[in-house]
């Protein structure tokens, strides 16, 4: 039962804290508790039991509130715990100084939502009345074993040898094939970059020689067909990044890709192939296993190909079976000192293991300055890491033991939902290019396809958004404009231990006009499975709309580079307030070693300019391949859109834009790539979704208008004509049948996936009206359908075989009149799509599909319109994938991190020691 209210009157700068949407501290301080008296030794007034304080629009509960009007300090300790719009936060103690506008919070765990700090909210709060008792208690972290070290060594070196054999790529792993009198001898160096459990990332460089005895040549590229070749020698030089995965602490299996370097052209190449190239993509695919701790057997395919053209037009290579024996050694670098993060106070702590928080001298002087509350705390020098004794278990043994910690732990989170992805990517390949006004790419936000020809491949490196983030630090100092920390932690995972986490330095926050959350750190490191820093940057960290572009970028562009070029962004520059312009000079690698002597020809440029201006947004992109003064704007694309969103009310919100382009690339189908020369004009769309009990529906409605000259339909010539048009499309989804998923807990269904997977079949369908008219007199009208099964067996929650996922989609279309372009013109009338995705082991996922043409009057018939292949790491709170696109020649490598909501808090995620700087006790984890 609470106790009465108090009024206690202070002074400070609330008007200041209030205006920069920060926790304000007002003239008066209300709160309610079961016991209030005035401690007359201390010169405090003292409110305890059930303490609830309003602070402006932020809500304070806590044990107990010291208040000493002398100094002007405000203090509480004891199940701290801080609410305010998308901000809510707990913590051992909370100390404010009113003189000085600044406090403290220690040992601080909390969720930031970004979605909720919004300014209705921010109103809303103020005027809300929790009850403490739906506040939920202290949470404290788990203490849990450290993962497993499957393999200590991250360097190794491997003596190779082996024949090359005369065989297709696919018939290798067949062992289909003729062996050619060619020699392969050579030796590799490994170094693991990257590790999580039993997955390894490593970077390879290989030297070997080919030692070919005079052998039969082939039909290309000599004056006499099939003629003997004669003779040869040369080396062969590779770089490359491989994944590694362990199936059993003796037995791995590895994928390596990079590129493979001749020293001479090889004569089998260039008799076989009708085009050839000494450098050239490489593919290794190996076995391994240990017969001592550090000496292992390999077996690997050595593959050279050009990527389906990717390199001068070049589509096989090479093939060779090699053996080799490995030495493995060395150990990791010391990882960086881990961020200190002691439970709050009340939580159990392990016999003999540290429990005091170690403090620096500012942080001893800043206690002074803001006052303890009439208590002494102790203050102790942090202590120096020492080495641990590795544990002498089995890896299987020690992964078991971890397994059932984390099985015990008291998530308190619930109802998580999958919200949607922050991407990092790079693609390699033609960068086809998604103009907003053309209706034929937008057709392709309704037509149902098989998922696993789901687009992939994004210009820039980072989109998307995490909304929903969980904080922890050892200390929060925050003042009217914002807050810092010296180190803090960021987890998109809803679980612990986190997937992935944020350990971000010299962290500031500010909250800004437009309600965003700006937090900025000095370094930031992503840990993934608490193995893999990658730096992120360092100029902002979390933001509601996140723009960031690439830093490096090794690409290949046969289009507009002449194939491999590599590239540098800079850091964006700031033209006024609300304005950033990005570059990114490039430098073309294939031009060089082509020995290209236009000085121009080697140097390219990719600029974006991205500003606010009130409503309005502008996004401006240009490419330029080549700086040849002859043809600068032929060597040139630009394309750009301005626009903003209106409210029409009742109707809901549409976006309008006005766009404009220069030699902008895109895909039509079969038709294949298309060119614009030029186009500018206005459109303007509406997107929603809805759903009605288990069905969900999707819908778009778009309009533009604007002058075109693109490829003419034949492609003997440049079309310039008006364009008018309008485009609807419904996309439903009907569960048929349906299973049960997996027990909803981070073990089971969140396991590999970030929702739970259900067993079962459903159809998806797809209907879509369009109606363009052209200047010319022509007009082209479409009504389309696509609709089709997917089949879902398993839950993804064992470790093998656990998942299968196949999807048939049939589609045709009606047209009338036709197009006089070819980018929006109606082809492949009548399509028909497979896809599966299957689990192989653990996370590591195999998703393929293929479209072909089924339309009778097409001259494409029977011909394969689409496919794709991935092969992808997935966990609950991120994914990594390798792909590629054959037939549009795109492929990358993805990483992904997952947004979730949620409900609850969680439970502390920062990885916590309780023997920091001792010698652990193995009772622990035993």
């Amino acid at each position: 039962m609470l106790g009465s209210g108090l009024v206690v009157a202070v002074q400070g700068n609330a008007v200041a804290a209030e205006q920069s949407g920060n926790i304000a501290f007002p003239q008066q301080l209300q709160l309610t508790a079961d016991r209030q008296y005035q401690d007359s030794r201390n010169q405090v007034t003292v409110a305890e039991g059930n303490v609830r304080a309003q602070l402006g629009s932020a809500v304070l509960l806590a044990d107990r509130i010291e208040f000493d009007s002398a100094f002007r300090t405000f203090h509480a300790t004891g199940g701290v715990r801080l609410q305010r719009s998308g901000q809510s936060f707990q913590a051992s103690r909370l100390r404010y100084n009113l003189a000085l506008d600044e406090g403290v919070l220690e040992d601080v765990y909390g969720v930031i939502d970004l979605e909720g700090m919004d300014a209705e909210a921010v109103e809303e709060t103020a005027s809300d009345d929790p009850a403490p008792a739906a506040i939920q208690p202290m949470a404290c972290p788990p203490l849990l074993s450290p993962p497993p070290d499957w393999q200590p060594h991250p360097w190794a070196v491997t003596a190779w040898g082996g024949q090359m054999i005369d065989a297709a790529f696919g018939d290798t792993f067949l062992f289909n094939g003729r062996m050619r009198p060619e020699a392969v001898m050579g030796v590799s160096l490994q170094k693991r970059i990257f590790r999580a459990g039993p997955l390894a990332i490593e970077m390879e460089a290989d030297l070997f020689s080919h030692i070919a005895k005079q052998q039969a040549g082939g039909e290309h590229n000599q004056s006499r067909p099939y003629a003997q070749l004669p003779a040869q020698t040369f080396g062969e030089g590779i770089l490359g990044l491989g994944a590694r995965v362990w199936l059993q602490p003796w037995l791995n299996v590895s994928f390596v890709e990079g590129i493979s370097y001749n020293s001479s052209v090889s004569l089998y190449e260039k008799t076989f192939r009708e085009n050839y190239s000494q450098l050239l993509n490489y593919l290794g695919f190996e076995v391994e296993a240990a017969v001592s701790p550090d000496l292992s057997l390999v077996g690997r395919i050595h593959h050279r190909s050009g990527a389906f053209g990717t390199f001068n037009g070049v589509t096989e290579g090479s093939n060779a079976y090699l053996l080799g024996l490995r030495y493995r050694w060395g150990q990791d670098s010391a990882e960086p000192t881990p961020a200190l993060m002691p439970p709050p106070e009340g939580c159990e702590i392990p016999p003999g293991a540290t429990s005091i928080r170690p403090s620096s001298l500012a942080e001893r002087l800043e206690s002074i300055t803001l006052g303890d509350g009439g208590t002494s705390p102790v203050h102790v020098h942090p202590p120096q890491p020492e080495s641990k004794p590795e544990s002498a278990r089995p890896p299987a043994e020690q992964k078991a033991e971890r397994e059932r910690q984390v099985a015990a732990i008291d998530q308190r989170v619930d109802d998580v939902s999958y919200q949607g992805a922050f991407s990092i990517e790079r693609r390699s390949g033609i960068p086809v290019q998604r103009l907003n006004s053309d209706v034929r790419d937008e057709n392709r936000f309704g037509v149902v396809q098989v998922p696993q020809l789901k687009r992939l491949g994004k210009r820039q490196l980072l989109n998307g958004t995490i909304s929903r983030w969980r904080v922890q630090a050892s200390r929060v100092t925050f003042t009217a404009d914002g807050w810092r920390a010296d180190r803090m932690g960021f987890s998109n995972d809803p679980f612990t231990p986190a997937q992935t986490r944020i350990d971000a330095e010299d962290v500031v926050a500010r909250e800004q006009d437009n309600g965003d959350l700006l937090i900025s750190a000095r370094r930031n490191r992503l840990i993934v499975e608490e193995s893999l820093p990658i730096p992120v940057t360092r100029r902002q960290l979390i933001q509601k709309e996140e723009e960031v572009d690439n830093r490096w970028v090794v690409s290949v562009d046969n289009k507009d580079r002449d194939g491999l070029f590599v590239g540098r962004t800079l850091r964006p520059l700031s033209l006024g307030a609300n304005t950033e312009l990005a570059l990114e000079p490039q430098f073309m690698v294939q031009r060089a070693i082509d020995g290209t002597t236009n000085a121009g020809d080697l140097f390219g440029l990719d600029a974006k300019l991205g500003g606010r201006f009130g409503a309005y947004k502008l996004d401006a992109k240009a490419e330029i391949g080549s700086f040849d003064p002859d043809n600068l704007l032929g060597n040139s694309r630009f394309w750009g859109t301005f626009g903003r969103d209106i409210d029409l009310g009742s109707l809901g919100t549409v976006r309008a834009n006005l766009f404009a382009a220069h030699r902008y690339r895109t895909w039509n189908g079969s038709l294949g790539e298309s060119n614009i020369q030029s186009a500018y004009g206005a459109y303007a769309e509406q997107r929603g979704d809805w759903k009605q009990g288990q069905s969900s529906h999707r819908y778009l409605v778009r309009g533009a208008v604007g002058n075109y000259t693109a490829d003419h339909h034949r492609k003997d010539r440049l079309e310039e004509a008006g364009r008018a048009t309008l485009f609807a499309s419904l996309t439903s989804r009907f569960p048929l049948i349906s299973g049960e998923p997996a027990e909803l807990t981070p073990q089971a269904a969140y396991r590999y996936s970030p929702e739970p997977i259900i067993p079962g079949l459903s159809l998806n369908t797809n209907i879509n009206s369009s109606i363009a008219a052209y200047s010319t007199g022509t007009h082209q009208k479409t009504l389309s359908f696509s609709g089709g099964p997917t089949f879902t067996l398993g839950t993804f929650s064992r470790p093998f075989l656990d998942f299968t996922q196949v999807s048939i989609i049939a589609g045709g279309t009606l047209r009338g009149g036709a197009s006089p372009f070819e980018f929006d013109r109606a082809v492949d009338l009548g399509t028909l799509g497979f896809g599966i995705t299957q689990q192989i082991v653990g996370p590591l996922l195999l998703s393929t599909g293929v479209n072909f043409n089924v339309d009778p009057g097409s001259s494409q018939y029977g011909e394969i319109i689409n496919s794709n292949v991935e092969l992808r790491w997935q966990r609950r709170s991120y994914d990594l994938g390798v792909y590629f696109n054959p037939y549009e020649g795109i492929g990358g490598v993805r990483f992904r991190l997952n947004d979730f909501d949620f409900s609850g808090r969680g439970v502390p995620f920062v990885p916590y020691d309780p023997f920091h700087g001792q010698t652990r006790n193995t009772s622990l984890q035993r």
